[in-house]
C-alpha cells in the first residue's frame, strides 16, 4: 500500500487562559497547538505539533512547516517511521547549523503523527495496533495528574481524586518553602487516600540544590523526580541518583535525536523516560525509544491538545515497558472541547481508543472558535 501525500495543511490554535500557569522557569498565559493534516486521496490525517513556549513559537512553526512542505508532498506515509527517519536525517545538518532542533523536531513530530493518524484511517486499524502488530492486551492505561502547584494545589489535588487517579506530580522549583507547602497541602487534600506524588522542576536547581530538595522530597514521599537539573546533563544526573539513593529519575522532553535517548534509556539512573510525540519524538521514534535496550519505563511527555493525549495513550498501550500517561489538570480547550478525550475508566485508567488512526472526531465548531489563524493550505 503507498500513501502518497498529497496536501498539507496547517492551522493554529490558541486559547487564552482565565489564570497564568506558573511553571519554575515562565508562565504559561495561554494554550497554543498548531495541528497538522496530511492528505492522501480522499483520506487525511492529523497530528499536533508542540508551540507551548515562545508565546511566538507558532509563527516559527508556520515557516518551519512551510519550508518543510517540498519534503512532504509526494512522499509515501504508509511507512511513518521510514519517513520520519529519513527526514530527521536530511534536516540534520540544517537544524544544527540553524542552531535550532528543537523547532525542526517539533515540526517533525507533527508531521510524524499526522502519518500515523493517516495510516490508521487506510488500515482501518488503531495507531496502538499498528505499533504492537496486533491488538493490545490492555483496555486502559494509567495516568496520573499532572499540574498541581504552586497555585490552586488542593483543588486539583481533589480533583485528580475525583477523577479515580493514582498519582498526581507536583510543580517544583519554586524554593524550599514554596515546594514544601505544595507537597503538604497535597497530603492534606489526600489525607487516607493512597496517592502516590511525582515532582516536576523543569530543569530549576543546580546539583547542590537538587541534592538537597530531591533528597528533603523524597524523605516525605515523593517517588519519581522529573528534571531535576539545570542543563539536563546525563552524567550530572547519573551522579544526583547514586549521591541520593538512586531516586527514580524521569526526563526527556526536550531531548532531541535518537543517541542522545539511547543514553538514557540505558542509564540506570532513568526509571521513566518521556519523549513528547508533539515535540521531540512524534509517534515512531517515542515508540522506538520505548524498545531501546534498558530499563526505563515509556511515560511521555504530555502538555498540548487532543492530539498528544490520544498518542500518549497509544504509545504506553503498545510500550514493551509501559509506564504512566501525563493527564493535566488544568484549563486546556484545546484537549477536552475540539475532540473527544480518551474516556477515563475504573482505576485511573484511560482507555485506548479502538478507532482507526488516534481514534479522533474532531468538533469543527470548536476548531474555528479556538483558530488563531485560517487554515493554510500548502
Amino acid at each position: 500500500m503507498t500513501l502518497t501525500i498529497d496536501e498539507v495543511s496547517v492551522r493554529v490554535l490558541s486559547a487564552p487562559l482565565s489564570e497564568r500557569v506558573p511553571m519554575s522557569f515562565s508562565a504559561l498565559t495561554a494554550r497554543r497547538s498548531v495541528l497538522v493534516t496530511l492528505r492522501s486521496g480522499g483520506l487525511s490525517g492529523t497530528g499536533e505539533s508542540w508551540v507551548n513556549y515562545p508565546e511566538w513559537g507558532w509563527r516559527e512553526r508556520l515557516a518551519t512547516l512551510d519550508g518543510l512542505r517540498p519534503l512532504v508532498l509526494g512522499a509515501d506515509a504508509s511507512d511513518p517511521a521510514k519517513l520520519m527517519t529519513g527526514l530527521a536525517s536530511r534536516l540534520g545538518g540544517v537544524a544544527r547549523q540553524w542552531g535550532a532542533p528543537g523547532p525542526v523536531w517539533q515540526a517533525l513530530s507533527g508531521i510524524d503523527m499526522a502519518c500515523w493518524d493517516l495510516l490508521g484511517q487506510a488500515r482501518g486499524r488503531p495507531v496502538a495496533e499498528l505499533l504492537a502488530g496486533g491488538p493490545v492486551a490492555v483496555e486502559g492505561v494509567p495516568a496520573y495528574g499532572s499540574g498541581v502547584g504552586p497555585t490552586r494545589v488542593a483543588e486539583l489535588t481533589e480533583h485528580a481524586l475525583e477523577l479515580g487517579l493514582r498519582a498526581v506530580k507536583i510543580k517544583v522549583g519554586f524554593g524550599e518553602e514554596t515546594d514544601l507547602a505544595t507537597l503538604r497541602d497535597v497530603r492534606a487534600a489526600a489525607s487516607g487516600q493512597d496517592l502516590e506524588i511525582f515532582a516536576d522542576a523543569n530543569q530549576a536547581w543546580d546539583p547542590g540544590t537538587a541534592r538537597r530538595m530531591c533528597g528533603l522530597l523524597a524523605d516525605h514521599g515523593v517517588s519519581w523526580f522529573e528534571e531535576p537539573l539545570d542543563g539536563d546533563r546525563l552524567d550530572e544526573l547519573t551522579a544526583l541518583a547514586g549521591d541520593t539513593g538512586n531516586l527514580d529519575l524521569a526526563g526527556g522532553e526536550n531531548v532531541y535525536g535518537a543517541a542522545a535517548y539511547e543514553e538514557r534509556v540505558a542509564s540506570p539512573a532513568f526509571a521513566h523516560i518521556q519523549p513528547d510525540p508533539s515535540k521531540t519524538a512524534g509517534i515512531s521514534l517515542s515508540d522506538a525509544v520505548g524498545r531501546m535496550p534498558g530499563t526505563a519505563r515509556l511515560s511521555p511527555h504530555c502538555y498540548g491538545g487532543a492530539p498528544t493525549l490520544a498518542a500518549s495513550v497509544h504509545l504506553v498501550a503498545a510500550a514493551e515497558r509501559p509506564g504512566w500517561v501525563e493527564l493535566d489538570l488544568r484549563e486546556n480547550p484545546l484537549r477536552t472541547k475540539i475532540a473527544a478525550a480518551p474516556v477515563l475508566l475504573d482505576g485511573g485508567l484511560l482507555r485506548v481508543p479502538d478507532g482507526p488512526g488516534l481514534g479522533l472526531g474532531y468538533d469543527r465548531t470548536a476548531l474555528d472558535r479556538y483558530a488563531h489563524t485560517e487554515e493554510i493550505t500548502c
